[in-house]
C-alpha cells in the first residue's frame, strides 16, 4: 500500500525502507514537515509513518493540519519513539493507530504496519473470490464483471482499476496513488493513462450516477467512487449494452424505471 514516511535520520530510514518495500508497500520519504504538507495536499496515502523524535513545540499544530489535509481513511503510526508514557498518551490523543519504541527493527515495524492496514482496509488483505456491489458482480478468480446478467468486457488494467475503486468506495485517490497501486509506481507523466482508464470504466460500467454509483473527480487531483441513491436500475430491467445509452433509456422508460444519462 502507499505510505508517507516523515523522518529525521536517513540511517534510520534506510533500515526500514527495504523491509517495507519487500512487503509490497510503496514508501514516499520526507525529511521536512512542509514537504509532507505540500504533497499530502495533492496526493493520497493509506498510512502516515511519523518519526517520534520530531515531537516538540508546534508538533501538535502540524499534526492537526496534516490530519485535515489527509482526510478520512488514512492511518497514523509513530515510530522510533522514546519510552515515555506521556508521549504515548499524547500520540494516541492525536489519533495514532500505533506507537513503536526506538530500537524496534524493520521486520517488526513492517508487521505492525500490516496489522494496522489490515484493520483499516481489510478488503486489501482478504483473498475473496467474489466482490458484490449490486448491480455489479465481480468474479475475482475468473476476472469477469457482470452488470445484472450482462458481462462487461474489460481489459486487465480496467478490471483491476474497477475492483480497486469498488473495494475502496468513498475514498479519494490521487492519480499518483492509482499509478503506485495499479501500475507499479511508474512515472507521474503517465497520469493521462489513469484518466483514460477512468473514462473507459465510467463509460463501460455506466457509473455517471446510474446504477447507484458515481465516479467523480475530486479536487482536480484524483477520483472517488461514491454511492449515488437518486438514480438506479431495476433488477427486473435487462440492459443490452450493445445498444448504447439510447437503448437503455428506451428500455427503462418502458419498465417505468428512472434513468440518468451518462
Amino acid at each position: 500500500m502507499r505510505l508517507a514516511l516523515l523522518h529525521a535520520n536517513q540511517e534510520f530510514v534506510s533500515n526500514i525502507l527495504a523491509s517495507l518495500m519487500d512487503s509490497g508497500h510503496v514508501v514516499h520519504a520526507f525529511r521536512e514537515e512542509q514537504d509532507l504538507l505540500r504533497d499530502i495536499g495533492r496526493e493520497s496515502f493509506d498510512l502516515l509513518l511519523i518519526d517520534g523524535t520530531l515531537f516538540g513545540a508546534g508538533f501538535r499544530r502540524f499534526l492537526r493540519r496534516l490530519w485535515t489535509l489527509a482526510g478520512n481513511g488514512v492511518a497514523l503510526m509513530f515510530i522510533n519513539c522514546e519510552d515515555s508514557e506521556t508521549r504515548l498518551a499524547e500520540a494516541f490523543a492525536l489519533g495514532a493507530d500505533d506507537f513503536i519504541l526506538r530500537g524496534v527493527g524493520g521486520r517488526e515495524i513492517t508487521a505492525r504496519v500490516d496489522a494496522v492496514l489490515r484493520r483499516r482496509h481489510p478488503a486489501h488483505y482478504r483473498r475473496d473470490v467474489r466482490l458484490e456491489c449490486q448491480p455489479y458482480s465481480f468474479d475475482l478468480e475468473a476476472r469477469t464483471l457482470h452488470l445484472l446478467d450482462t458481462e462487461i468486457a474489460l481489459t486487465d488494467k480496467e478490471f483491476d482499476l474497477a475492483v480497486f475503486l469498488f473495494q475502496n468506495q468513498g475514498r479519494v485517490f490521487s492519480r499518483g496513488h492509482l499509478l503506485d497501486a495499479l501500475w507499479g509506481g511508474q512515472s507521474l507523466s503517465l497520469t493521462r493513462t489513469v484518466d483514460t482508464h477512468v473514462s473507459r470504466i465510467r463509460k463501460k460500467l455506466m457509473i455517471n450516477g446510474e446504477n447507484g454509483y458515481r465516479l467523480v473527480s475530486a479536487y482536480g487531483s484524483g477520483y472517488r467512487l461514491e454511492k449515488h441513491n437518486e438514480a438506479w436500475v431495476s433488477p427486473l430491467l435487462t440492459v443490452e449494452l450493445g445498444g448504447g445509452a439510447e437503448q437503455v433509456r428506451a428500455s427503462a422508460a418502458m419498465h417505468g424505471v428512472g434513468y440518468a444519462a451518462p
